[in-house]
């Protein structure tokens, strides 16, 4: 699909005057991003842990909680921790179990199964813990729409923690305790913590209580940032300092199941004292461990990636880590094969249609999420797509074209649902099957009414043109310097123009990449580099040696049997 290029405008003469100190280059990314005052750029560049990180004491019903807690432990209840599936859920409830056990709770946990329980907590699982003599709950990345279930579990005795960082609904649960900066007069500054990072901020109100260490809160470091990236959390601000000191925990981790997770997918992290840097970052995070500790609840039970986080022996972590890597390869499998037949279906969509939704009865809940995900990229619409089951379907949804929130656009047909939660960029929603097609035929509307067709045009935002003369090791340390990038701070585009094509290969296994040998004449002489395009073999047949050629590109560093070269990661280009 072809895409519209847009370059940034141009930083003003007055922000590139006001600090000398930077290039031209690393002022124009700083513009971009928002981050235009001495206070926002000395965060950003040095993220300072003691200084960056807000008194968790903030957060609104936190000593409430505390208190709840500490008479537990005091009367010795049982207590359970109830953890979302996904990766995000599982570190927060490893960090939640550890908070417990340090003052002698040992909580039970409970996880529930992604492809039957759906979502969130359920009656069923509420009568089950209580069956196990549990008085006290504390939900972990999910309960702030629970309301049915949270009444119930105060029906049979229970008090309800929520530790959750969704969207808030117009009315809280009547829980004990809820801890959501997102909830109305919560003075905590930041808003957009994983549900990790809000459980890590309980267990540090629980350490600053008890006057523990608190070198014992960053060994847990590790957790927030494969949550915080898994999650697709701003990387800014407070998140930002979490995730670069948290790569730092990774590659030391004392987790063991890390450590065989890492060797495993064969990750070799290296840090370096004296510059207090690692190889890790949030690739790392994002594409190769997230996806292996998500894959558990995918296509089988979290409870496989939670065992492998507390794991105390290394046969155990051995045996679990390669447990995760067979999921996350069956996993690659079903999505494609789900992927493949959506794809074929909405190939046929009249063009007027601005929304996919698709449901189908072999389809897994685990899976459509990731599929939901692609297929928006793909085809650059808001997506839904459903397992159906038997009286009723679970669906995933992916939002974010032209501003399209799907948690607001689920919201308004929640009449018609069982259950739902999530953000604006992602969501999901349980529906009775006899209210499946009305709930479709809504959306769309929606969508028809709120998506112009100019909204469906996918763009790719740039962050400068370049000379091939900038293309060097300097610049590649400015651009280093940005690092950790996601959420809120991707890795910078640049935009080469006419650059002549010296050599095509098309690479990879299957050979679906695209690489590229490029040249271009400089003032200084001529400048040549390889460029690499992942999934853009197809360009192959559109392109010819001796063309010229535009491209978008990210600057990469290329290692290979011990040498290291300076690389384009084509986004996209077209001929000049």
């Amino acid at each position: 699909m072809q895409k519209i290029w847009k370059i940034n405008k141009k930083a003003p003469k007055e922000f590139l005057e006001k600090f000398p100190e930077f290039s031209k280059l690393t002022l124009q990314l700083l513009w971009d991003r928002n981050l235009r005052t001495q206070k926002t750029i000395d965060e950003f560049f040095s993220p300072d842990y003691d200084q960056d990180l807000h008194d968790p004491f903030l957060l609104k019903d936190v000593r409430k909680a505390i208190k709840r807690i500490q008479k537990a432990a005091q009367k010795h209840e049982k207590v359970a921790i109830f953890a979302d599936y996904d990766a995000d859920g599982i570190c927060g409830a490893v960090i939640l179990n550890e908070a417990l056990k340090s003052i002698n709770i040992f909580p039970e946990i409970y996880i529930p199964d992604r492809n039957k329980e759906g979502y969130g907590l359920n009656l069923k699982a509420v009568e089950e813990i209580a069956k196990r003599g549990v008085s006290l709950v504390l939900t972990i990345d999910c309960g702030i729409t629970d309301f049915e279930e949270i009444k119930l579990a105060s029906k049979l005795g229970m008090d309800t923690i929520v530790v959750d960082h969704h969207e808030i609904p117009k009315k809280l649960p009547r829980a004990f305790a809820v801890i959501n900066p997102k909830q109305k007069n919560d003075k905590y500054p930041f808003k957009v913590l994983s549900g990790t990072g809000v459980a890590f901020k309980l267990f540090q109100t629980l350490l600053k209580t008890l006057k523990l260490p608190v070198s014992k809160e960053k060994w847990l470091l590790d957790l927030v940032a494969i949550a915080t990236v898994t999650d697709s959390m701003l990387l800014l601000g407070e998140n930002r300092t979490l995730v670069r000191y948290g790569l730092i925990v990774l590659s030391q981790t004392k987790r063991i199941g890390l450590v065989e997770l890492m060797r495993t997918a064969r990750i070799k992290p290296v840090f370096n004292p004296q510059t207090f840097e690692t190889n890790l970052n949030t690739y790392t995070l994002g594409y190769i461990l997230g996806p292996r500790l998500n894959a558990a609840s995918r296509v089988d039970h979290g409870t496989v990636a939670y065992r492998l986080l507390v794991a105390s022996s290394q046969q155990e972590a051995q045996e679990l880590a390669q447990q995760l890597e067979s999921k996350n390869q069956k996993r690659q499998g079903i999505m494609e094969k789900i992927h493949k037949e959506a794809k074929q279906r909405i190939l046929r969509y009249p063009k007027t249609q601005k929304i996919i939704f698709e449901t189908d009865k072999e389809w897994i809940a685990g899976i459509i999420g990731l599929v939901a995900q692609k297929l928006r990229d793909e085809f650059w619409r808001p997506a839904f797509v459903c397992q159906e089951l038997k009286g009723y379907a679970l669906c995933s949804a992916r939002g974010g074209v032209a501003g399209f929130d799907v948690i607001k656009v689920i919201g308004k047909v929640g009449h018609l649902l069982e259950e739902f939660g999530g953000h604006p960029y992602a969501a999901a929603f349980r529906v009775k099957s006899k209210n499946l097609d009305k709930v479709r035929k809504l959306i769309q509307e929606i969508g028809n009414k709120e998506l112009r067709d100019e909204d469906l045009i996918p763009y790719i935002d740039i962050d400068v043109e370049v000379e091939a003369d900038d293309l060097d090791w300097l610049v590649f340390q400015q651009i280093e310097n940005f690092a950790p990038f996601g959420e809120g701070n991707p890795a910078p585009l640049f935009l080469l123009k006419k650059a002549k094509i010296i050599e095509i290969r098309s690479v990879g296994s299957n050979g679906c990449h695209l690489k590229l040998f490029l040249e271009k004449e400089t003032e200084k002489g001529v400048k040549r580099f390889k460029a690499i395009g992942f999934g853009l073999a197809d360009f192959c047949d559109k392109i010819r040696v001796g063309e010229e050629v535009d491209i978008v590109f990210e600057m990469i560093a290329n290692e290979w049997n011990g040498t290291k070269e300076l690389q384009l990661k084509i986004i996209d280009l077209k001929k000049s």
